[in-house]
C-alpha cells in the first residue's frame, strides 16, 4: 500500500539539504522523493517561463494567478508520478507559506492537498539561530536583507514559523471536513539524527515514536553530557523524538540569565550551543519582542511531539523536579501514551510525579536503573494502549 508524506515548513529551515541528506542511508527503502521546486521549474519551462531560487518569490508575488496554475500543475505531475509508481513511500518536499514584503506566496492549496492525500506531515525546523546564520552565509538571502545582519530580526524569523505551522493546520483540518483523515501533523527538528528520521519515514511499525522527556531549564550545558547517551542507547529500539533537537530554548535561558546580572543591558551575547565557539550578539528589544511566540511555540511544540507518540521516557537526572517534565507527563497520560520515569534518588518525588510515573503496563513502577527502564519498554511495547 502506498503512503503519502508532506515535508513541508518554514523556508530557510534546512528541509531539503537534511532530507537528502538523510536519503543517501536509505539505498534499500522503496520510496520515491519529490521536490516540488524541481517540478515548478519544468512547469514554468514548458510555459515560456524561467524559475529561479532567486526570483521565484518576487515572480509569484508579482504574477499570482500564472504561479497559481504553474503550481497546480507541479503537483498534478507529482499526483501521476506517484500512480505510476510501484514505491512504497512517497516523500514530498516543498515549503508551507512565505511572507515577504508586501505578500505571500503558497507552497500548496487546499486543492493540491486533496490531490496529494497525505498520509502524514511532518514539518521540518531549525533553531531561529541557526535560521539567522543560513541567511547570513547565502548571498542571495543576506542581499534581500540589504547585507546588514541587524535586519535580519527574530521577530520575522518567528513569525515565518508562525505563519507556516498555522498554514498546515489549517488545510489539514479541511481536508478531515473533506473526508481525508491525516494521520498526524508532527513538527520534526533537524538536530535530531539522520537515523531517527529515517526511522520515522519508513521503520514506525518496528520503532514505535517514543518522546524523550527531561529537565532543561537550568539544565543546558548538562543536557550534552548527559542525555545524548541515553538517547542514542533508546534509539536502538524506538524512533526517539527530542524536544532537545531544537535549541530556541538556549535564546531564552542566555537572555534571562543576562538580564538577571544586568537590567540595562542592550546587547545579548549568546554562544553556540552546538560549537561552543561562535558567538552572536543581538538586540535585546528583538529577543524580548520575539520571546513570548517563541516560548509558546516551544510548548506547543513539546505537547505535539507527546501527541504522536506511543510512550514518553522521562529521563530525570536532576532531582529537583520540572515543571515543563511534570506538564509533558500529564499530557502524555491523557493521550493514553504509557510513561516511564527513570528517577535514581532515595528522595520520592511529588506525589503528581510518582501517579504520573507508574503509567506504564505491569511493572507500575518509577525506574532507577535506565537499562532497566529501556529493558522494560521493549518487554512492554506491544501492551501499549495508544494506538
Amino acid at each position: 500500500m502506498k503512503e503519502v508524506i508532506l515535508l513541508t515548513g518554514p523556508p530557510l529551515n534546512g528541509r531539503d539539504e537534511y532530507i537528502e541528506r538523510a536519503l543517501k542511508s536509505a539505498d534499500e527503502e522503496s520510496y520515491a522523493y519529490y521536490h516540488v521546486f524541481e517540478y515548478l521549474k519544468e512547469v514554468g519551462k514548458s510555459r515560456g517561463v524561467k524559475i529561479t531560487r532567486k526570483n521565484v518569490l518576487d515572480f509569484a508575488i508579482s504574477h499570482p494567478d500564472l504561479m497559481n496554475d504553474i503550481r497546480d500543475k507541479a503537483f498534478e505531475e507529482i499526483r501521476r508520478d506517484i500512480d505510476k509508481s510501484d514505491k512504497k513511500f512517497h516523500l514530498v518536499s516543498t515549503p508551507s507559506l512565505f511572507r515577504w514584503g508586501s505578500g505571500s506566496v503558497l507552497g500548496f492549496t487546499l486543492s493540491n492537498l486533496k490531490l496529494l492525500k497525505p498520509d502524514r506531515v511532518i514539518i521540518m525546523l531549525d533553531d531561529i539561530l541557526s535560521v539567522r546564520r543560513r541567511i547570513i552565509n547565502d548571498p542571495e538571502w543576506f542581499e534581500r536583507f540589504g547585507n546588514d545582519k541587524d535586519n535580519i530580526k527574530l521577530t520575522t524569523l518567528v513569525m515565518w514559523r508562525e505563519d507556516a505551522i498555522n498554514h498546515v493546520k489549517t488545510l489539514v483540518h479541511e481536508l478531515k471536513k473533506e473526508g481525508i483523515e491525516v494521520r498526524y501533523i508532527l513538527q520534526f527538528g533537524i538536530r535530531h539524527p539522520y537515523q531517527t528520521f529515517l526511522d520515522l519515514i519508513f521503520h514506525q511499525k518496528d520503532k514505535p515514536p517514543v518522546y524523550l522527556s527531561y529537565p532543561m531549564t537550568g539544565h543546558e550545558e548538562e543536557y550534552y553530557h548527559r542525555v545524548r547517551g541515553f538517547y542514542e542507547k533508546l534509539a536502538k529500539y524506538f524512533t526517539v523524538l527530542d524536544p532537545g533537537a531544537l535549541d530556541d530554548w538556549w535564546i531564552v535561558a542566555e537572555y534571562d540569565s543576562q538580564v538577571e546580572k544586568n537590567p540595562e543591558i542592550r546587547k545579548i551575547r549568546i554562544k553556540n550551543i552546538f560549537d561552543g565557539e561562535e558567538v552572536e550578539e543581538l538586540e535585546r528589544e528583538d529577543i524580548e519582542q520575539a520571546t513570548d511566540i517563541l516560548r509558546r511555540q516551544l510548548v506547543e511544540r513539546d505537547f505535539n511531539l507527546v501527541d504522536v507518540s506511543k510512550a514518553i521516557a522521562v529521563y530525570h537526572y536532576a532531582e529537583g523536579i520540572s515543571a515543563g517534565v511534570i506538564s509533558e507527563m500529564a499530557e502524555a497520560y491523557r493521550t493514553l501514551a504509557a510513561i516511564y520515569l527513570y528517577y535514581p534518588f532515595k528522595r520520592r518525588p511529588s506525589p503528581f510525579m510518582e501517579f504520573y510515573g507508574m503509567q506504564n503496563p505491569s511493572r507500575r513502577t518509577m525506574f532507577k536503573d535506565e537499562d532497566e527502564m529501556i529493558n522494560a519498554m521493549v518487554e512492554e511495547k506491544e501492551y501499549w494502549a495508544k494506538a
